[in-house]
């Protein structure tokens, strides 16, 4: 076989060439730190508080804006001044919505019982011929305008009477 190329044969270690090397060892593990967790949780926290944030601003000036408080007579700035009624028969309602309208800057002078208890929708009266303020009451619970009802009362001293109805989880001081 003429054309037969010699096959290779690998040489025998003379010792000149390098050592074989040792397996390496087991790379340690770290300990534990209290600081790299402490850190990082406080970028998440971080984080966290951001999102919030944004999501509050979006939500306040965006989805659900305030609603003005004030309305203007005769020239002059007023102040919305409405009592809250609960004819919804459950306890404490009248005082979360009044909490509710107070915090948005309206003036809740009376908060009481209804003098039915099984009022089954939320109504919003005009009590001193002013529907726009009632509206403006109504907008800040998230009552439909068809339930915006006119009752002058020139005795009463209000501008509007909230009488809250078994619909109450539906609306705004409940979400």
């Amino acid at each position: 076989m003429e054309n037969e190329q010699p096959t290779h044969v690998p040489e025998q270690d003379s010792g000149t060439g390098p050592a074989p090397v040792a397996p390496r060892p087991r790379a340690r593990k770290k300990p534990f730190q209290w600081k790299s967790v402490g850190s990082n949780g406080l970028f998440i926290l971080f984080g966290l508080i951001v999102i919030v944030l944004v999501y509050s601003f979006i939500n306040r000036i965006f989805i659900d804006p305030p609603v003005n408080a004030e309305t203007n007579r005769g020239g002059k700035t007023h102040t919305i001044q409405l009592d809250v009624l609960n004819g919804s028969g459950t306890s404490r309602l009248g005082q979360r919505f009044t909490d509710y309208l107070r915090a948005r800057g309206f003036d809740v002078v009376e908060m009481g019982n209804y003098k039915e208890s099984g009022v089954e929708l939320t109504r919003v009266i005009d009590r001193a011929g002013d529907l726009t303020a009632a509206r403006q009451v109504a907008e800040a619970l998230g009552v439909p305008k068809e339930r915006v009802i006119q009752q002058i009362d020139k005795n009463a001293y209000l501008d509007v009477s909230v009488v809250i109805g078994k619909d109450f989880k539906s609306l705004k001081p409940l979400k």
